[in-house]
């Protein structure tokens, strides 16, 4: 009996926990950092603010929480990609466009998570988040050495350039401050026109 309400409180507490990262995530997506204060988190999750405070710390917390796990999302995205049986050329492209086209579908979401001012501890995570894009563009990169596509002598540096061409590209477009408009066919451009640079940037040249 003991057991099956151990269990019971151990299912209430992760619902609570993914309430209030989804009300954190919704916060933000619609407003950015700045409406997710921990109370108006609390009131869209139906918990108190002091429960929110019996899972996170403080607010960074939340906000680490909530990017590791969009990061996560889109990992799994260009990873897919990455282990897919596309030409590595191909590979790169389509990790670059489909990165840029997803940030362009979540702009306030996007710009918040990799742009808008934090504090150090979220920052860190930042850093941390594009670590962990920059060694999947390293297996592309790697892959496309191996067929013969590139001829990269160092890899690292490569992926760093292309993981700020594919980040830091989207600040103006997805800033709340520019207000710019992107209807499908704009993002299909946009994301290609990103993706074709990075390739054409690491693509063997004739001799």
């Amino acid at each position: 009996m003991s057991y099956k309400r151990s269990s019971l409180m151990q299912e209430r507490m992760e619902q609570n926990r993914k309430a209030i990262l989804s009300s954190a995530r919704n916060l933000i997506s619609e407003g950015g950092f700045k409406d997710a204060q921990i109370q108006t988190i609390a009131e869209q999750a139906g918990v108190s603010s002091g429960l929110v405070y019996r899972y996170f710390d403080n607010k960074s917390q939340v906000l680490i929480e909530v990017l590791s796990e969009a990061i996560n999302t889109e990992l799994l995205v260009i990873d897919a990609i990455t282990e897919s049986d596309l030409p590595a050329e191909q590979k790169l492209h389509k990790a670059v466009a489909t990165f840029v086209k997803r940030a362009l579908n979540s702009p306030q979401l996007a710009y918040s998570l990799m742009f808008e001012p934090v504090d150090s501890t979220v920052e860190h995570e930042r850093f941390r988040v594009k670590q962990l894009i920059k060694r999947s563009v390293i297996k592309i990169l790697a892959d496309g050495n191996a067929s013969g596509e590139f001829v990269l002598e160092d890899l690292n540096t490569t992926a760093l350039c292309v993981v700020g061409a594919m980040t830091f590209v989207v600040v103006e477009p997805l800033d709340p401050a520019q207000n710019t408009k992107f209807d499908q066919q704009h993002k299909d451009y946009f994301s290609k026109q990103i993706a074709d640079f990075c390739v054409d940037a690491v693509r063997r040249k004739q001799a």
